[in-house]
């Protein structure tokens, strides 16, 4: 079976619960993308960077646990792992305040990147490409996957307060949705991206 890596963001979502208190939760999109191919059965791969802190050592102990290959996951000494303080709306919507500005992820560095074989996978989504050196990384592992005669996988999952400039946000995209062989959107970042409100002609 090919192998499916990933990349970006393994961040501690911190859920209020009904007692008043914080749940500490796995999360970032990628992570739970490289979980969900492992608990399918598939063989999934992590590679990037979190903080060699308590959050850190708590996301790449669950990834560990749930089969997936990190061994190219780096502990890095000075950043901090993505925190995030997640919010829920009385019709259950989601709003995210990311503690940990700039975090260990938006620093993962070329030399981060695995070598790739033919008919693997890469999925990412766009906070690994928020700021460098991390977008430059990704990008590098954008070109090396497709090179080797791999495939790309591509989420948006556009979050503005991540990116330092956010006016970079729809080039950088556009960019690396070029790139992809399969993306994932939702409507509204179909709107965005592409400037109209027909999902038709989006």
């Amino acid at each position: 079976m090919s192998r499916v890596w990933v990349t970006g963001d393994a961040v501690v979502d911190l859920i209020p619960d009904s007692s008043n208190t914080l749940l500490k939760c796995p999360g970032g999109a990628p992570a739970n993308v490289a979980v969900a191919i492992s608990r399918l059965g598939g063989n999934a791969a992590f590679f990037g960077r979190v903080g060699n802190d308590p959050f850190g050592h708590f996301m790449a102990m669950t990834l560990s646990d749930e089969q997936v290959d990190t061994h190219y996951l780096v502990k890095d000494d000075n950043q901090r792992t993505s925190t995030v303080l997640v919010d829920l709306d009385e019709d259950g919507e989601r709003t995210f305040t990311f503690m940990v500005k700039p975090s260990a992820d938006q620093f993962t560095q070329i030399k981060d990147v695995p070598e790739f074989i033919a008919g693997e996978w890469l999925h990412v989504c766009s906070i690994a490409l928020a700021n460098e050196p991390s977008r430059s990384s990704t990008l590098t592992a954008l070109k090396k996957v497709k090179a080797a005669g791999g495939y790309i996988s591509f989420d948006p999952n556009l979050r503005d307060e991540v990116w330092n400039n956010p006016a970079e946000i729809k080039s950088v995209v556009l960019d690396a949705i070029q790139l992809a062989d399969v993306v994932k959107f939702s409507e509204e970042e179909l709107a965005f991206l592409t400037d109209t409100n027909s999902i038709a002609e989006g």
